[in-house]
């Protein structure tokens, strides 16, 4: 009964894994200002990408969209965000350069680890 009950939890949390958004969305920082950008990611790690396609991450403490930037984390990488508060004529000395790879590297990690937690591997 135990393992009938594990695999409907499991197929059911995975039914509902879904990627981001696709296209542009208007983001509203707290000042009025907006940006363009589109979410990226899934459930288990994601961020937005502003017109220019630098990562953004949303700042709880700040209630600010801030570039990201990445930061070593509980020993493991990450993209966590800056403190730069991103605004539609934002210069490029804001814009951390991040490479892609790295954060596609971060996102395998994060759903591979989700998944070994929920005892699926794929």
């Amino acid at each position: 009964m135990k393992k009938v009950l594990f695999l409907t939890i499991s197929i059911t949390t995975l039914a509902f894994c879904a990627p981001a958004l696709q296209g542009n969305l208007n983001f509203q920082q707290p000042d009025g200002n907006s940006f363009v950008g589109q979410l990226k990611g899934d459930e288990w790690f994601n961020w937005v990408e502003d017109s220019s396609g630098y990562p953004v991450k949303y700042n709880n403490k700040s209630k600010n969209f801030e570039y990201g930037k990445l930061k070593e984390v509980k020993g493991e990488l990450d993209l966590v965000a800056s403190g730069k508060k991103v605004t539609r004529l934002g210069t490029l000395a804001d814009k951390p350069k991040i490479d892609k790879n790295i954060l596609k590297e971060i996102w395998k990690r994060k759903r591979e680890k989700a998944l070994s937690k929920m005892h699926i591997v794929k």
